[in-house]
């Protein structure tokens, strides 16, 4: 398996999880006894984290790529 599937593999289940934590605790309330003073910026982090990831998995496919016209 070369690396960028490893990449693209662990970019799309890290994004499925952590909109699925995201569902599960507003559809069960896990988060009830948390302040908002928390709960958003640590939402916006992961988040943040992630979108992240995203850019820099592409932006190294898109260097790797060999027909890239803006490759040195």
């Amino acid at each position: 398996m070369s690396e960028g599937v490893r990449d693209s593999i662990y970019l799309w289940l890290s994004t499925l999880a952590f909109f699925g934590a995201f569902w599960a605790c507003l559809h069960f309330d896990w988060l009830e006894g948390i302040s908002d003073t928390w709960l958003w910026p640590v939402f916006t982090a992961l988040l943040v984290v992630n979108v992240v990831q995203t850019v820099r998995g592409v932006w190294q496919r898109r260097a790797s790529n060999p027909k890239n016209p803006n490759r040195l």
